[in-house]
């Protein structure tokens, strides 16, 4: 699944990075790249929020404070992997950031709709297997609907 998220990015969101920050290939490709491995380590590590503010935030309602919070640290996240990693300085990481946030989430939400089974199998797929992380969102997600 996220294979094809980060080929769908890049076909979408790629263009824009380098028509209108200037960036080549490899930095608008790297910049996709640091932005999904950003979400993997946010989400994958499911520390200090709840499955349902995950759930919140990839859905198309309105994000909840906690939604919010996750969507934050990914972004603070993606701010320090585009200047360290991909090397864009602070202007470019910012704009970059400012692009590629809303167009990850709306595929992912598209992908998980608010559905805990979708949920489950995207946080699989960003630990590379369907047990641990899914294991842990299931009981946190049963504990939502107890």
């Amino acid at each position: 699944m996220l294979d094809q998220l980060l080929e769908t990015l890049k076909g979408q969101v790629g263009p824009e990075l380098i028509s209108k920050i200037g960036l080549n290939q490899d930095q608008a490709n790297g910049s996709i790249n640091a932005a999904a491995s950003s979400v993997k380590e946010v989400i994958g590590g499911g520390d200090g929020f709840g499955m349902d503010d995950v759930l919140n935030l990839f859905s198309s309602a309105t994000n909840s404070a906690g939604a919010n919070g996750i969507l934050s640290n990914i972004g603070n996240v993606l701010q320090g992997k585009l200047t360290g990693e991909v090397g864009l300085n602070a202007s470019q990481a910012g704009s970059a950031s400012d692009m590629i946030l809303p167009a990850i989430t709306s595929l992912l939400s598209d992908k998980v709709g608010g559905n805990a089974g979708n949920l489950q199998s995207l946080i699989g797929s960003f630990t590379g297997n369907g047990g641990g992380m899914a294991d842990m969102a299931k009981g946190m997600l049963g504990k939502l609907f107890s």
